[in-house]
């Protein structure tokens, strides 16, 4: 997703709240994602968000404004938050 629209402004950036960080980088070195990945053991950000759920993802827009939550992932939602990260990319 992030290189289909980078170009555009989109940034992906994924926290992993492991407190064995070991264990992340055995996962990660396996799947290599191609976004940056923030290590948080601690929480704070899934405090900050309101995590009630994994995954969680958040959209935030050009200006800092959290825009949309959504918890979990399905196949079929995909088209749906493409829409969204379209909307917010064209906003000024």
């Amino acid at each position: 997703m992030e290189s289909t629209y980078e170009s555009q402004g989109l940034a992906v950036i994924a926290i992993n709240l492991d407190h064995d960080r070991a264990d992340a980088e055995r996962f990660l070195k396996r799947f290599d994602p191609n976004f940056e990945v923030q290590f948080d053991p601690q929480g704070v950000l899934a405090e900050q968000f309101k995590v009630a759920g994994m995954p969680t993802s958040v959209l935030i827009d050009r200006h800092g404004v959290l825009r949309y939550t959504h918890i979990g992932f399905r196949p079929v939602d995909r088209q749906s938050r493409t829409k969204e990260i379209q909307q917010l990319l064209a906003e000024k």
